[in-house]
């Protein structure tokens, strides 16, 4: 996944590399060309602004966020819908301080500010929560004083005067009103999950529900997690779910999780899954067959030369109908790869006979015979090689020029093939033959 920056007019291209969640922020990590660091913030899910940082500062807010944040890699949905379409712009720290400090400082804005202390001195940013907490104290706004407090706190838990202050008799009955900000250090992951819930805050919920699934599988958290992918574009939900699969491969071993996977996948990533030795689960035939129509031919002959026996377990509960099906599939490829004794072969390690192992035997003989091209040409037909069958029907056509059905079969396989020109030459030869025999 990428993200655009702009800087002074100029715009760059960064990889993103991960998105953590800590109390009410969310910082992207990305990566420019060289390999530096870049941490775009955001407040509420809104930009706020980039921090270009190469040594980050023990005591920071982004260094708290990294030990103590929840954090999901990337590719995910929810670097997706803080990213998709967007270019951020990097306003130079200075302006923004500037900025802020000819207004009245809300403490949301002093929270914002906070976040940056890797750049600004965080004694500039204590000096503010005290303020605040003064203001409000000298209006009579003493709940507003004691969330000041209370944060100011957990911004820095070591400054003795706001220590002092909370154990006077003034603030003993008071509670804090923002549980979420206290539920990070330590992390009490269950109780910001009833908080997500109730004030139904999807991306949150997204990034809390992968976290605890690559934790241990719970059908709630795949269930919640299902609830945040689904309005998301196809590729997105792919990549999301591969990437968590990557990160913990045993969630394969999950039916749920492996169905909703397989849903998504596409013919190499399915039979990636599938043709593990390791996997349990019961093979849906109708996508299986699907899926190998669209396979490549390299990931189909890998199947015929790596993967026979995995194959005939995979394939053992089907209908012999759809048995046929999935293995004249592979034939047809096999076909214009190998050499039809080796096909023969591999079809001996199957217990039951197959319908077309008699055109098999009969392409075998006529390969023998450069007499009976036309009718070999036929039987590869049969089996969906084209271009087996034009070889045969010039070599027929060399020894038998004036054979009419030969000339209309290869023009019409060389159309098909959309060998148009050689088509035309074949068609102006027949006619040429036909005027000058008659």
């Amino acid at each position: 996944m990428k993200c655009t920056i702009q800087s002074q007019g100029k715009q760059a291209t960064l990889v993103v590399k991960q998105l953590i969640l800590f109390q009410n922020c969310k910082i992207i990590h990305a990566q420019g060309r060289s390999s530096q660091d870049y941490y775009l913030f955001f407040h509420k899910n809104r930009y706020v602004n980039t921090l270009k940082a190469t040594k980050i500062k023990a005591d920071s807010f982004l260094n708290k966020a990294i030990e103590h944040g929840l954090i999901v890699l990337a590719p995910h949905h929810a670097i997706y819908s803080l990213v998709h379409q967007q270019t951020f712009p990097c306003i130079p720290l200075n302006k923004m301080i500037n900025q802020i400090e000819n207004q009245h400082m809300s403490l949301e804005q002093i929270i914002i500010l906070s976040y940056f202390d890797q750049s600004i001195e965080k004694d500039k940013v204590i000096k503010l929560f005290v303020e605040s907490f003064r203001n409000y104290r000298r209006n009579g706004k003493m709940q507003k004083a004691y969330q000041v407090l209370i944060k100011l706190k957990d911004y820095a838990p070591e400054n003795q005067l706001v220590n002092d202050i909370l154990n006077t008799l003034t603030f003993q009955n008071y509670q804090p009103e923002n549980q979420e900000d206290l539920a990070f250090n330590p992390l009490q992951i269950d109780k910001l999950e009833k908080i997500y819930l109730k004030a139904n805050r999807h991306l949150d919920i997204s990034i809390l529900s992968t976290v605890k699934l690559l934790n241990g599988f719970t059908d709630k958290q795949w269930q919640l997690l299902l609830q945040t992918l689904s309005d998301y574009p196809l590729d997105i939900q792919t990549k999301t779910l591969f990437n968590i699969l990557k990160q913990k491969p045993d969630l394969i071993d999950q039916k749920e999780f492996a169905e909703s996977l397989l849903k998504l996948a596409n013919a190499n990533k399915y039979f990636n899954i599938v043709m593990k030795p390791e996997y349990s689960h019961p093979i849906d035939t109708t996508h299986f067959i699907k899926q190998l129509e669209h396979a490549s031919q390299d990931l189909q002959m890998i199947l015929f030369n790596q993967k026979q026996q995995i194959l005939i377990d995979r394939i053992a509960s089907f209908s012999k109908s759809d048995k046929e099906k999935t293995i004249r599939l592979i034939i047809e490829t096999a076909i214009k790869v190998v050499s039809i004794d080796r096909i023969i072969d591999w079809l001996e390690s199957w217990e039951e006979p197959f319908s077309f192992h008699k055109q098999l035997l009969t392409i075998k003989e006529l390969m023998e015979n450069p007499d009976e091209q036309e009718e070999l040409a036929d039987f590869y037909q049969y089996f969906n090689h084209k271009y087996g069958a034009i070889e045969c029907l010039k070599w027929e056509i060399e020894l038998h020029p004036t054979k009419e059905s030969a000339h209309k079969k290869l023009v019409k396989l060389l159309k098909e093939t959309n060998q148009n020109d050689e088509a035309s030459a074949y068609q102006e030869q027949w006619i040429q033959q036909t005027k000058y025999s008659s």
